[in-house]
């Protein structure tokens, strides 16, 4: 059997709210008449950046996550704001917001699908050098410690599972090739 296409035949809009919104579509199978439905969850996209200071260290931030029921170590990131934002703009702002520096230099590293069996957000991966210190601007109900790593130590993070987090391990995983030590 060949890979199928699947285009909407009917929506049922579940819930809208400021970061995601939930519908149940029907579809039609590769032009058939054969049917499904498909519960999906939009999201605008993120973006997550792997700040790396002079020294090598990389910058991450501890927060805690609701739905994961744990604090987690991850990189700063943070949701594009509108439809059509810049992931480039929102990178650079998130940067800051969270690590409390900006970058000289800010490579793309391509992107990541989080959950693309049912939810299409697109998450924008950055490198981020030459920082300078800036001030964290946390959102009201934003708590977060700022922590720094070398690759080494990151590689034994991620190894050990005590960093989780998918778009940390995915940027760590596309800045090997610029990052020294490992």
């Amino acid at each position: 059997m060949s890979i199928s296409t699947e285009k909407m035949v009917s929506r049922k809009e579940i819930m809208k709210g400021k970061v995601l919104h939930v519908t149940v579509d029907t579809v039609r199978i590769n032009d058939s008449d054969k049917l499904a439905v498909r519960e999906a969850v939009w999201h605008f996209g993120a973006c997550a950046i792997l700040p790396v200071a002079d020294d090598g260290r990389i910058i991450l931030v501890r927060q805690y996550r609701y739905a994961a029921t744990q604090p987690m170590l991850e990189v700063p990131a943070g949701k594009i704001e509108h439809n059509g934002e810049s992931p480039d703009i929102c990178a650079a702002r998130e940067l800051e917001e969270e690590a409390g520096v900006t970058a000289g230099e800010i490579l793309p590293l391509g992107y990541v699908y989080t959950s693309p069996g049912f939810c299409n957000e697109r998450i924008y991966l950055y490198l981020a050098r030459q920082l300078h210190k800036g001030a964290q601007h946390l959102d009201d109900d934003e708590f977060m410690n700022i922590e720094r790593y070398t690759p080494k130590e990151m590689e034994e993070l991620i190894a050990n599972n005590e960093i989780v987090d998918a778009k940390t391990i995915a940027a760590f995983e596309k800045s090997r090739r610029y990052l020294a030590g490992i």
